[in-house]
């Protein structure tokens, strides 16, 4: 028992003495070499690959039956004898340290690791050897958790230690600590502990990266964070998994912070654009600009009670504002960041990302050689009020920015005329969210006095009601304490309040562990705790408890309870709860704090900023737009000389190419394309272009039109008339909608104009082409050669890289009336519409409502300067929607919108198509819409998309 860390001897529960000795034996560990052996992990459960020629060692684990969990041998000694009952171990020599190396495979605990480390005999007693006081020296691992070094069974082998991340290499200390689950006990794994060199080696890495990170193309950068996006969402479940055992929070919980971390890179990648420019002011001999540039090394230090979200959010943020980043998680919980990191480094250029850990008991600690260093140009900090003050002091002296998210003693108010029911349940997950160790949960709560009895009784109930457990288990609402530092602060409030006359109603303290589960048994579950009889001027009420416990006081009126909320030098997050929705958004407004949320509480917004009032912090961050700009930018004013104006030439017209002379002679040719070729699309491919490129009598208009299309400053699209709809008689009678001319012609156009990229959609996998009659939000893609998959053009909201620049769309069968369809040149656009309005739209983002589907679109910028790999297009993209989408957001934008969308329909072409028609519309330079004719029931129209120049997109369509 003297072996286990934690409050295992709770008097509530306290285990057996057999139980004692089990998880002595599995606790003692930490392992380096010896007799140990390797853990491998195959999807998220780990188990043990014994090392050669050491004997069996069987433990009786913890709310299971007895199993061999590992093996046991001793360096400089004979093979210890094992007991099967005792769980104890006796070394037949006392010169050398045995040593343990296990993974225990109890499924409460999924993928937490298990690793070995020494014993030494003193007086007849054993107790775990201390980490070496020598100091850490940077080794590289050989091995370490690359996910290349892979067996052939797909098993990962992996280090015993966690490694630090240092200029794109991965390093491991002689110095290691280990961190335990909070409901087990057990280890999880051994954390690095960083030296101070090692810390100067990750920042000068990271200022030595800065400079071509800074550079690269935002594209291109933007690429690489997506991709990182991309890898959190493959180990989503099992990075979740390993952060609730470091934790002790419900996996629920951890697969959000992912969810998180994993949308913030992507979108960070997307809006977070240094090439984002404000124009002031400019007239016939200036131009007064603001532009961004990186701020250069940022160095983010993330709590434990939400490592992921709090530090991976800023450190996505960071990366794409160009900056390169040092991250320290905190000791307590720093295992998955670091396997984060160790993932990141094969996407990230060496030097950009550096993660590093290391004890805040060393001296000087590592948060503090981080906030001193001359390298590091910003710090962001979330942690404690006490703290933050020393990482503010540290950072004034060479004017270091600062991002400083602390602590919070938020209030909630509960009005006479709430619905008590609703109020109850949203109120208990604001308060004890993370069993209250969030910085934004609730730690006071007042409530009206009518109402105040009957209130409490329904939240002690709901408390009372509360499942507490391991974790790993789905549907626990409340684990562990993280630590038992966290266990004594929450202890000593509660007994601070009782001392104070206050009434604890329902919790009060810890037990061992929740009822049957014998292997959660730390002591480290405090039951969720209702305290009464209290005010201010107590403890718990006054400061903020981090914890499972909430003070409850009554107030007379809306007055004396804004005044009350408001005495707290903290700032951070607020609520009011009431029917009365207008007056509870009023009172909302009086409250002094950062975010204030009305009949709701602890609920993030996206793309909402995030920060407090006086003690809670300095800075807002987390909208993922202009604050987020601000905070990882340097901003420069620019007064510009003014540069003559560029006269963009007019667009050309439209091509129109007559092919009813060769009709007959190029179905003649597309009947020749071998039937079988018709499943096999890249053969079909090849042989439609080939017949495009010498049927008999090709004029010479079609060569034009194509060569003016793939210019850049040529057409923005060409109609071909006159061609073959069938290539029979029996076809044409029976199946026109289904005719392979169409296809071929499609296939044939695309081809001829170097499309790399095509894409296909029908009911079944064969499908070569899009009716566009059908209207379908699906997505379509062809297997073969590589093909990218996204939404149809325009639909929603995508990033402009990934439209498509070719849509061709043939008439089968036209009944009645002609097909129409409009054009509108972006050159024509340019030239028409007011430069103040596309200015406006250009920096002012709207969101569109689609009345026809309900669906919002993300903020986007209508107005946008497209720039390719090779040459930024001289004119701006200008992406206006349907009538059926309506604008939201400033009415400035929306009015200069609506202006630019009338100028369209001054400035767009008409054309007319009937069976036998083709037009190819290039996305990148005009707008295309179809008239209601499109859609009829008796006309068939199939519409194919390919690029010339993407090879990358991604499947995930953006709506």
């Amino acid at each position: 028992r003297r072996s286990l860390p934690l409050a295992a001897l709770c008097p509530r529960r306290a285990p057996s003495s057999q139980l004692a000795a089990d998880m002595a034996l599995v606790l003692g560990g930490g392992g380096c070499g010896g007799g140990g052996g390797w853990v491998r992990s195959c999807s998220s459960a780990l188990e043990l690959a014994p090392s050669a020629g050491a004997a069996p060692l069987l433990l009786r684990a913890p709310g299971a039956r007895q199993a061999a969990l590992g093996r046991c041998g001793s360096a400089g000694a004979s093979s210890p004898s094992c007991g099967r009952r005792g769980g104890t171990s006796s070394s037949s020599g006392g010169a050398g340290a045995s040593q343990i190396a296990g993974a225990l495979g109890a499924s409460a605990l999924g993928a937490a690791l298990f690793a070995a480390a020494p014993f030494r005999r003193r007086g007849g007693r054993r107790r775990a050897a201390r980490p070496s006081a020598s100091a850490a020296v940077l080794r590289r691992v050989g091995d370490g958790w690359d996910e290349e070094q892979l067996d052939q069974g797909g098993i990962q082998r992996m280090s015993n230690r966690a490694p630090l991340l240092i200029d794109g290499e991965i390093y491991t200390t002689e110095k290691t600590v280990r961190v335990l689950s909070p409901a087990t006990g057990m280890l999880v794994g051994l954390a690095p502990q960083v030296s101070k060199k090692q810390l100067e080696a990750a920042v000068n890495a990271a200022h030595s990266a800065g400079n071509a990170w800074a550079a690269m193309p935002t594209a291109e950068r933007a690429a690489k964070l997506s991709a990182c996006a991309n890898v959190l969402r493959l180990h989503t479940e099992a990075l979740a998994t390993l952060q609730t055992n470091e934790s002790g929070r419900p996996i629920a919980e951890t697969r959000i912070e992912l969810f998180v971390a994993a949308a913030t890179f992507e979108s960070a990648a997307r809006k977070l654009d240094l090439n984002h420019e404000e124009v002031i002011s400019e007239d016939d001999e200036k131009k007064v600009v603001i532009r961004h540039s990186p701020i250069g090394v940022v160095a983010i230090i993330a709590p434990w009670n939400a490592p992921i979200i709090l530090g991976w959010k800023p450190t996505a943020c960071a990366l794409a504002c160009g900056n390169t980043v040092v991250l320290k998680p905190a000791p307590q919980t720093p295992l998955t960041t670091l396997r984060i990191g160790e993932m990141l480094r094969k996407i990230l250029p060496s030097g950009v990302l550096n993660v590093v850990v290391g004890s805040d008991e060393d001296s000087p600690r590592p948060g503090e050689v981080l906030t001193a260093h001359p390298l590091v140009r910003k710090v962001v900090f979330t942690g404690s009020a006490s703290v933050g003050t020393k990482v503010m002091t540290a950072c004034a002296k060479d004017f270091k920015r600062i991002l400083l998210e602390l602590g919070g003693n938020d209030a909630a108010i509960i009005r006479e005329d709430v619905d008590i029911e609703k109020a109850v349940e949203g109120v208990f997950r604001g308060a004890f969210f993370n069993n209250g160790q969030t910085c934004c949960a609730i730690k006071r709560l007042f409530v009206h006095k009518n109402i105040f009895d009957e209130f409490v009784k329904a939240l002690t109930a709901r408390a009372r009601r509360a499942k507490i457990g391991n974790g790993l288990n789905e549907g626990v609402e409340l684990g562990p304490l993280a630590n038992n530092d966290q266990l004594r602060h929450v202890s000593e409030l509660v007994a601070s309040a009782r001392a104070d006359g206050g009434r604890v109603l329902c919790g009060g303290g810890a037990v061992a562990g929740p009822p049957g589960d014998e292997g959660s048994n730390t002591g480290l579950f405090y039951l969720p705790t209702i305290v009464v009889g209290i005010e201010e001027g107590s403890r718990l009420v006054d400061e903020e408890q981090f914890g499972p416990v909430v003070p409850v006081m009554p107030f007379e009126d809306d007055a004396e309870a804004l005044r009350r909320a408001n005495s707290t030098v903290f700032g951070l997050g607020g609520s009011v709860w009431s029917r009365d929705v207008a007056r509870a958004n009023e009172m909302a407004n009086q409250l002094r704090a950062g975010t204030v949320w009305v009949n709701r509480h602890c609920e993030f917004i996206r793309n909402a900023p995030f920060g407090g009032f006086g003690s809670s912090g300095i800075g807002r961050a987390g909208d993922l737009a202009m604050r987020d700009l601000n905070e990882y930018t340097e901003t420069k004013t620019l007064v510009l000389g003014r540069l003559p104006k560029k006269v963009l030439a007019g667009p050309p017209p439209a091509e129109e190419v007559d092919l009813k002379r060769a009709a007959d002679a190029l179905r003649k040719k597309l009947a020749l394309i071998p039937e079988k070729l018709w499943s096999d699309a890249d053969a079909f491919e090849e042989q439609a272009k080939e017949v495009l490129r010498v049927f008999p009598f090709r004029p010479l208009g079609l060569k034009k039109a194509m060569d003016s299309f793939m210019d850049s400053a040529g057409i923005s699209s060409f109609v071909l008339r006159g061609l073959p709809t069938h290539l029979s008689e029996v076809d044409a009678n029976n199946s026109p909608d289904g005719d392979l001319a169409s296809k071929a012609l499609l296939v044939g156009v695309a081809a001829m104009l170097e499309a790399r990229a095509f894409t296909y959609t029908g009911h079944c996998e064969e499908a070569l082409v899009h009716k566009l009659s059908l209207d379908t939000d699906e997505l379509y893609g062809r297997s073969g050669r590589f093909c990218p998959s996204f939404d149809a053009p325009r639909r929603y909201c995508r990033p402009e890289e990934r439209v498509p620049e070719i849509v061709a769309a043939f008439c089968v069968r036209v009944a009645g009336q002609p097909v129409t369809f409009t054009t509108v040149d972006y050159r024509a656009l340019a030239q028409a519409a007011d430069k103040e309005d596309l200015e406006c739209l250009r920096r002012t983002p709207l969101s569109f409502f689609d009345t026809e589907t309900g669906q919002r679109t993300e903020p986007v910028h209508v107005v946008t300067d497209m720039v390719t790999d090779t040459e930024e297009l001289p004119f701006p993209i200008v992406d206006l929607r349907r009538d059926r989408f309506e604008p939201e957001g400033s009415q400035v934008a929306i009015d200069a919108y609506l202006r630019v969308r009338k100028v369209s329909g001054q400035v767009c072409e008409g054309f007319e198509l009937r069976a036998g028609d083709l037009v190819v519309f290039h996305n990148k330079r005009c707008l295309h819409s179809w008239g209601p004719r499109a859609i009829d029931g008796d006309t068939c129209i199939q519409v194919l998309h390919a690029s010339r120049i993407a090879m990358t997109w991604d499947t995930r369509v953006v709506k």
